[in-house]
């Protein structure tokens, strides 16, 4: 790169940088965050806002509404490509501010915008610390190489040493090159461990493999889960050195909890997670894509968690909340594809209607109404009038 070709990006980063600062400032944004509890920064592990309401449904209170897109939206949008995003931080920086100021502006939500600029390389970050191959890719998000790294002769540590991670050398680099260009005045997050331990288990054994394992060599399948459970604690102490900032609340992504039972759930999945709740001294958010109305009684046993997710894969969360018997804020997350992009406003007016009846029914005292996961379907500026569509109509019915 040249060096006009250089001024030319850096000018492109800061004018992006201060439009972020001057939308932060804005009495929309003021509007948006006056509607969370903020004790610390709700953008979770994933990069995505995933936040508490301050007001209670329960006395009336209008509950938030936001919304997130799949970066395939984005880069129809704005044109870049997934594979110079993830591996160069100049092009991740420039284009995660354009996708973040497209949002607070294309969005009439209850996202805020603010200072913070989380790294993410996708699911398979946990698992690249532990060395399994990852890929980049053009059109799609990082993968993972076919063949696992945990065999049935495999020695799995009991001390880790992340200084010889190349994935972690990797990341620092980024890290630090992205800190140095955005200066004081934005918080760079560096990543987290949000995986649970049964989708590290997963991603490092090999899918078939570790499922087999659970029935057919149930000591074997524990030994993984402690391996991958002691490399998430011995990671977050790495981490809280490494920033010189205390261990906070984690989260669990659990997107493979429903191909178990609740049984097998609750003897080979749970203890682990309870061990983590207690290492983080609390869950902020319980997270999972699949359907888990089955294994929320199992769940929520967990001595403390702030928000869990009634994913878009539980299509009737009447059936989810008939299994919750605790107080927990719950976000409920719609299934785009169904319920947005291929449904008239009719029926995106029935279906969200049906489920805050069932929330007020209930008198859930905090809950969030959202769309996440949103792919290309109908072309990405269509898919965005879509979405938009389903924020006004949620929002209406709330007041009605």
């Amino acid at each position: 790169m040249g060096k006009k070709e250089r001024g030319d990006k850096m000018s492109k980063i800061t004018n992006l940088l201060d439009t972020v600062i001057n939308l932060c400032e804005t009495s929309e944004n003021r509007r948006r965050k006056k509607l969370w509890e903020n004790k610390e920064p709700q953008i979770r592990g994933e990069i995505q806002w995933h936040g508490i309401p301050i007001g209670f449904a329960n006395k009336d209170d209008i509950m938030p509404v936001t919304v997130e897109c799949l970066n395939a939206i984005w880069t129809e949008i704005l044109g870049f490509t997934l594979d110079r995003y993830y591996k160069e931080p100049e092009y991740y920086l420039e284009y995660y501010l354009k996708m973040k100021i497209k949002k607070f502006q294309e969005f009439p939500d209850d996202t805020p915008i603010d200072l913070n600029i989380p790294l993410w390389f996708g699911v398979v970050f946990e698992a690249a610390l532990l060395g399994q191959k990852i890929y980049f890719n053009k059109n799609e998000e990082p993968t993972f190489a076919k063949e696992s790294i945990i065999s049935e002769t495999t020695e799995l540590p009991n001390q880790f040493d992340f200084k010889n991670s190349n994935f972690l050398h990797f990341t620092k680099n980024f890290y630090e090159k992205i800190k140095k260009l955005v200066g004081p005045s934005f918080n760079v997050i560096f990543p987290y461990c949000y995986r649970g331990p049964q989708g590290v288990a997963l991603y490092t054994r090999g899918f078939e493999k570790f499922l087999i394992d659970i029935f057919l060599n149930p000591k074997f399948a524990h030994k993984i889960m402690r391996y991958v459970t002691d490399a998430q604690k011995a990671y977050a102490q790495w981490r809280s050195n490494y920033l010189e900032e205390p261990i906070k609340k984690g989260d669990l992504f659990n997107d493979d909890i429903p191909l178990i039972s609740p049984k097998e759930y609750r003897n080979f999945i749970f203890p682990y997670e309870e061990e983590l709740c207690d290492f983080y001294n609390g869950i902020y958010y319980w997270h999972s894509c699949g359907d888990i109305t089955q294994h929320i009684p199992e769940i929520i046993k967990l001595k403390s968690i702030e928000l869990l997710d009634f994913g878009v894969s539980m299509e009737n969360k009447k059936k989810g909340l008939d299994k919750l018997d605790k107080e927990i804020s719950i976000e409920c997350r719609i299934l785009a594809q169904k319920h947005i992009q291929n449904a008239n406003s009719k029926e995106v007016e029935i279906y969200m209607r049906g489920i805050i009846e069932e929330l007020k029914k209930r008198k859930i005292k905090k809950y969030v109404l959202r769309s996440s996961g949103m792919s290309t379907l109908l072309g990405a500026k269509e898919d965005i009038k879509k979405l938009v569509q389903w924020i006004k109509i949620t929002r209406k019915l709330q007041i009605e």
